[in-house]
């Protein structure tokens, strides 16, 4: 199997303030320039790397970099709201999904990284 077949899946929980957070969107875009398929799922604090910086600016997230260089981004639902990230926060190309979804993600992933 090509290394561009795989899919890696990446769990981040930290929130941006955390070197995990900022080792594992290294980590992804490293990934992604390998050509492999990469799915990051955010929930808990890391949700939180979905917020712009600066405001006038929606695409100054820190999670940006995986989205515009072709990864998915998959964000849980059940941590973001009630940190004040609903759906019509989300940048475009983010989707909600459960924890249901990560457990099936990670079972069915050539890699699964989790940085908790």
């Amino acid at each position: 199997m090509s290394e561009s077949q795989k899919h890696v899946v990446v769990l981040l929980v930290k929130s941006p303030e955390m070197t995990q957070f900022f080792l594992a969107i290294r980590m992804a875009l490293a990934f992604l320039s390998t050509g492999a398929r990469l799915t990051l799922f955010v929930m808990d604090d890391a949700v939180l790397g979905l917020l712009p910086r600066n405001y006038r600016d929606p695409a100054s997230f820190p999670l940006a970099p995986v989205l515009s260089s072709g990864g998915e981004i998959l964000v849980c639902q059940s941590t973001a709201e009630p940190r004040g990230l609903l759906a019509e926060n989300l940048p475009r190309g983010v989707s909600f999904e459960t924890q249901v979804h990560l457990g099936q993600l990670s079972s069915e992933a050539d890699l699964f990284l989790p940085f908790l």
